[in-house]
């Protein structure tokens, strides 16, 4: 009886590991009333990772940033809130207001590149006209 509660044991974990690995670590949701997915590809998600998850997350300490934009709860917005965000995303990219001069002083290894810079942006202007219908 042992033995076989180890085996379900080790089974049902290796199931739940296997769910949580693959080779596509994008996001994607699909919104009701829309038949547009919200997609975050591997590549633009390295980005978010590197540069953005720190303060616009669900591990955040910064209730501000959190508030203003929370890239965990970005999926799962309405339509009309998730373009408005993806197109603040890409101002703020390109305007240099993101991520803050203080963070990048402090973390100068979270500092966007040019080439980082381009494909946030473009990735959040074309899924924001994508989700608008444009």
């Amino acid at each position: 009886m042992k033995n076989l509660l180890v085996v379900f044991a080790i089974s049902a974990l290796s199931l739940l590991i296997l769910s949580f690995t693959g080779t596509n670590n994008q996001t994607i949701a699909t919104n009701p009333g829309n038949d547009v997915s919200f997609e975050i590809p591997d590549d633009v998600q390295a980005i978010i990772n590197n540069s953005c998850y720190v303060c616009h997350s669900d591990e955040s300490s910064s209730t501000t940033s959190k508030m203003k934009l929370n890239f965990d709860k970005l999926p799962e917005m309405k339509v009309g809130k998730q373009v408005g965000k993806l197109i603040k995303i890409s101002n703020a990219v390109k305007e240099g207001a993101m991520p803050k001069e203080n963070f990048i002083e402090k973390y100068p290894d979270k500092k966007l590149s040019i080439e980082d810079s381009n494909k946030l942006t473009s990735w959040a202007e074309e899924l924001a006209n994508k989700l608008g219908g444009e």
